[in-house]
């Protein structure tokens, strides 16, 4: 049975707490800032001693094909930053989910919203310069598919699970 709909910040929540029982079920030490850093839901220790950061984006909807993120994750991209997009699948099986660096996701974003911005939207009217909404697609499809380059459908499979890249 279908559990009720969760709020959008236990949701949040969720995503968080998953990602870390998976790092310390690696051996990281993996801590949740409960919102007291700005850009990271999670700092992470390495067994080698590494610290990662990571902002969790996170939804319930297993039919999910995108993740929506804000102007800010245009910039601010590390080495020791990551993203990590998260579907809770309407908490009926185990999550899927995906570790992108934000190195290949900051500039990923920036590049779409300079192409959508550039292409005429309905009846050929540009679109808003104010819109702060930002999509990551983990599929490609519809009309994402014009601002993505082809070849990220396949990159993003090999984000699939991987937190070995963290280490």
């Amino acid at each position: 049975m279908a559990q009720e709909k969760a709020q959008k910040q236990n949701v949040g929540n969720a995503g968080e707490y998953y990602i870390a029982s998976r790092l310390s079920a690696i051996n990281f030490t993996a801590t949740i800032t409960l919102g007291r850093a700005e850009k990271y839901d999670i700092l992470a220790l390495s067994p080698s001693g590494r610290l990662v950061k990571i902002s969790v984006k996170a939804t319930q909807n297993e039919k999910a094909t995108d993740f929506p993120l804000s102007a800010k994750d245009e910039k601010g991209e590390a080495d020791d930053f990551y993203y990590a997009f998260v579907k809770l699948n309407g908490f009926e099986k185990d999550p899927d989910f995906w570790i992108i660096p934000s190195k290949i996701a900051c500039p990923l974003i920036e590049k779409a919203q300079r192409k959508w911005e550039a292409t005429p939207g309905k009846n050929g009217r540009p679109h808003s310069l104010d819109n702060t909404m930002r999509i990551l697609p983990i599929e490609l499809r519809g009309s994402n598919k014009v601002f993505y380059p082809p070849e990220w459908e396949n990159e993003v499979k090999t984000y699939y699970k991987n937190l070995k890249q963290l280490l």
